[in-house]
């Protein structure tokens, strides 16, 4: 099952998949085919699905030589209960895909395939995605990749390289249809509109898998809110931005609908920064970011396309800022979290490492303040923490426990 939000190119890479590693890829897609769904619905017993399937396929169903692939499950949850069959009796190989499964297809289906069904969660293109997009070859980026986990400084021409190519990533994101748009013109208009269909078709999924009004209201305002929250001096999401009288309760669905639906992601507030950081987390305080930093750029009022492209920094360039760390993190399967206390102030994120119970408290600063960090230093100065990494828009130092690295290198952050 390959899960992950609408547009992240879940259903090509499949395709391409199957077209190097099998005969022929027999393949049913349930987004408003109606004929399908009822086809498939209807299956009175195993045999009688491998005839609808071959109907509606028009391919030969053979073992190690078919893929089937079932696209947009959440519009036939049904076909989740016979998955077990068609790995097991009927030996096929089968691919998943769908994007609202988090929620939906779960609920739907009438059992599920225990120890048939493997979960993978695609995300937007990471930055280092990104720069081969762009032309960075795998040398160029092992380099840095050297440079950056032995502390040492990045080679002058690529570390200015990467700057601009990250500058570029700030305004573009990882959406692929959107980085292609980029790579073909090298322009920003055309890749705003592809960034704005996205998010006009993220807001049509909301209308119309939330059954009931008032929640899809609810999420829908969440969702709109988010650049606003984040271009705050403080970015938690506060409720009584958007009405004085919501609360963590009444919200909570709309964040879990937007955080299982892959569009948008969470950062939870923890009380230390000490393995496991679940033991102190407070999800009623987060923080929430879109999945896509292009899509957040592209929502900014301003002219924050013109400082990003400038290298300038104000409030909504440190927002940007931290938005793509986000990101980069989430795509390396970090759970988010940052770090709040009266006492000591906040931390931008913490993480873990489940398998050494490793614990990292990142910083994220844009502009000439990076050495600021009053929270990180009384942490430090505690002994609380141990050693701590602020992501900037520099070269790589070490000083007093510190780590400074370019942002670009954010997904080395629990290896530097």
């Amino acid at each position: 099952m390959v899960m992950g939000a609408r547009q992240v190119g879940k259903t090509t890479l499949v395709r391409a998949f199957a077209a190097q590693e099998y005969d022929s890829l027999a393949e049913v897609n349930f987004l408003g085919n109606t004929t399908a769904i009822e086809t498939l619905s209807g299956a009175t017993d195993a045999n009688d699905l491998m005839l609808r399937l071959s109907v509606l396929t028009g391919k030969a169903l053979e073992s190690g030589k078919t893929l089937l692939f079932l696209d947009e499950m959440q519009e036939c949850g049904d076909m989740l209960t016979w998955v077990k069959f068609l790995a097991e009796r009927a030996d096929l190989d089968v691919v998943l895909s769908g994007s609202l499964l988090g929620l939906d297809a779960y609920v739907q289906a009438r059992s599920l395939p225990v120890g048939f069904l493997r979960k993978t969660t695609l995300y937007p293109l990471t930055f280092e995605e990104f720069a081969r997009a762009r032309g960075i070859t795998a040398e160029v980026w092992a380099a840095m990749e050297d440079a950056v986990l032995s502390r040492a400084q990045v080679p002058d021409f690529i570390h200015a390289r990467l700057s601009a190519l990250f500058r570029e990533y700030l305004l573009v994101g990882g959406m692929p249809d959107a980085v292609q748009a980029f790579v073909d013109t090298s322009q920003i208009v055309p890749t705003r509109g592809v960034q704005r269909d996205i998010l006009d078709l993220y807001e049509s999924d909301i209308v119309k898998y939330v059954g009931d009004a008032l929640e899809a209201r609810q999420i829908k305002m969440v969702y709109e809110a988010i650049p606003s929250q984040l271009n705050a001096p403080t970015k938690r999401f506060k409720y009584r931005r958007l009405d004085k009288n919501l609360r963590f309760a009444n919200l909570e669905t709309a964040f879990d609908w937007l955080v299982s639906a892959g569009i948008a992601i969470e950062a939870t507030r923890v009380g230390q920064i000490a393995y496991p950081l679940g033991f102190s987390e407070d999800r009623s305080s987060l923080k929430l970011f879109y999945n896509d930093v292009g899509l957040l750029t592209s929502q900014l009022m301003g002219n924050v396309d013109l400082e990003i492209v400038n290298g300038r920094t104000n409030i909504n360039y440190g927002s940007v800022f931290e938005a793509v760390v986000a990101q980069e993190l989430a795509a390396r399967g970090f759970a988010l979290h940052y770090y709040s206390s009266k006492k000591r102030g906040e931390v931008d994120f913490a993480i873990e490492d489940s398998a050494t119970g490793k614990t990292r408290a990142i910083e994220v600063k844009s502009g000439k303040d990076y050495r600021r960090h009053s929270a990180l230093t009384s942490l430090l100065d505690a002994g609380d923490v141990q050693d701590a990494l602020v992501l900037y828009d520099g070269n790589v130092e070490v000083e007093r426990g510190r780590v400074y690295a370019p942002a670009y290198a954010a997904s080395l952050a629990m290896q530097i």
